[in-house]
């Protein structure tokens, strides 16, 4: 049962009303009853468990690779715009703020807006107050609470400075309109919503995800709580795998190659994002172009795949990379570097059986590759075959032996299906591997994660780390 419909009957249940439809009737009368019991009802509906930094993970990918990602294609506006959906007592818009102060030293010259909503009133308030006790602040380092946060007689009061940066409204998910130019709730660069969905009907989420597209501008980022919308329709978003997390990026649309991405400036980003012109990669998986893909792409002389692949993998040009790819295999119908490409992309657009055809193609023309199997292992996995999805692992890891990310996803099936033992075996070995990789090392090409970001989550799954 969902926790909504076991909220309805526990309500239903407490005013001795017969069951949910007399409850249901209770709420739309216009009476005094309904005018008490709408937020009673409200109140356990909504998520009170919070706490700073949740999810330690998402928060390292936000810091590491999305909000600096952001700043950087911002930089020229110099806005930054982020949003807090379902934000319970504060904690998350303030972590976000956090982030924020420390990658932005200069954020004086930017526009940055961090609003915060929820449907219950009385968190909001909270929020409002932004005095939180020792359990919200399980995940923080205590140079960095006392850093942002005052002590107080209830406790401990964010400081003034980002209390003013933050804004909360009340809003209703399901209910109220997306986007919201009123209520500042447009072209946003990144939503969180997480743990939210997990209190909505089935029926209710397809419209809210497509709603929260809408709100994104181009090029955006959605985070849910983990496998919160796995098949749900993604309509407008296309998916980006990361080791920490699934995310959801709003469909950019651009027919021509993606402009060369600037360095960060020192001056302005903390932390220089990744995919600069000055990243050099380490390719474990190979061979790496295939001996086919010599050749010009589309006629562009002097672009052969690899430049072509650099140009438009990494800055999520999945339309013009697939245009530029499909007519490539039909002359080149052997090309495995181009095949395993073309599946990344599909993938990446929600395109599945596409995605998988290819991939099984790729993986044809280069058994011993881990590569492709790996993808096949996480696209089966997303249609819910664990079974098929741990045997081509257990394939990967057979042919490819010191092939870490295998292990990794491994494990973490384990771990989804109750062996934690077998998942901490898994785990425990992917890291003695990856701990042998410089950690610039890029374990597959294009775009994908480095070896040091693998040993960060790896290292959080087991404990470890910071």
């Amino acid at each position: 049962m969902a926790p909504f419909q076991a909220s309805l009957l526990a309500r239903a249940k407490s005013l001795r009303l017969p069951g949910p439809d007399e409850y249901y009737g209770l709420l739309e009368s216009d009476t005094a009853p309904a005018e008490r019991e709408w937020p009673e009802l409200t109140s356990r509906l909504t998520n009170r468990e919070s706490y700073f930094f949740r999810d330690k993970g998402q928060m390292a990918l936000l810091r590491d690779r999305i909000l600096p990602e952001l700043i950087q294609r911002n930089r020229a506006q110099r806005s930054l715009r982020l949003w807090s959906a379902g934000c319970s007592t504060g904690e998350e818009a303030y972590s976000l703020a956090m982030l924020v102060e420390d990658l932005l030293p200069q954020r004086e010259r930017w526009q940055v807006f961090i609003h915060g909503t929820d449907l219950n009133p009385q968190v909001l308030a909270h929020a409002e107050r932004g005095i939180y006790g020792a359990w919200s602040f399980r995940m923080v380092e205590p140079l960095l609470q006392q850093r942002h946060f005052q002590p107080v007689t209830a406790g401990w009061q964010i400081s003034e400075s980002l209390r003013s940066r933050v804004t909360f409204s009340p809003s209703n998910l399901v209910r109220d309109p997306f986007p919201d130019p009123a209520a500042g709730l447009c072209e946003m660069d990144l939503i969180l919503c997480r743990n939210v969905f997990i209190y909505f009907e089935r029926t209710a989420i397809p419209a809210v995800v497509r709603k929260l597209a809408d709100t994104l501008r181009e090029g955006g980022y959605l985070l849910t709580g983990h496998a919160e919308i796995e098949y749900q329709s993604l309509e407008g978003l296309q998916l980006r795998r990361f080791p920490e997390a699934l995310v959801y990026q709003r469909v950019i649309h651009c027919a021509s190659l993606a402009a060369p991405q600037l360095p960060a400036s020192p001056t302005e980003v903390a932390t220089e994002p990744r995919g600069s012109s000055e990243a050099t990669y380490s390719f474990v998986d190979g061979p790496w172009p295939s001996a086919q893909s010599s050749e010009p792409v589309d006629g562009a002389a002097g672009s052969p795949l690899p430049d072509l692949a650099e140009a438009l993998y990494p800055q999520g040009e999945y339309d013009a990379l697939i245009a530029r790819l499909e007519p490539l295999l039909e002359r080149q119908p052997g090309d495995y570097a181009s095949l395993y490409l073309l599946s990344q992309a599909y993938t990446n657009q929600g395109r599945y059986a596409q995605a998988v055809a290819v991939c099984r193609k790729a993986s044809e023309l280069n058994p011993m590759a881990p590569a492709p199997y790996q993808l096949l292992a996480a696209l089966v996995e997303d249609q819910g075959d664990y079974d098929q999805a741990k045997d081509l692992l257990k394939k990967v890891i057979y042919s490819s032996p010191t092939y870490a990310p295998a292990y990794v996803e491994l494990g973490s099936l384990y771990a989804r299906e109750g062996e934690p033992s077998r998942a901490r075996k898994m785990w425990t070995t992917a890291l003695e591997l990856l701990r042998h990789l410089p950690p610039e090392a890029a374990l597959l090409p294009w775009g994908g994660p480095l070896a040091g970001e693998w040993v960060r989550h790896v290292e959080s799954q087991l404990g470890e780390g910071a």
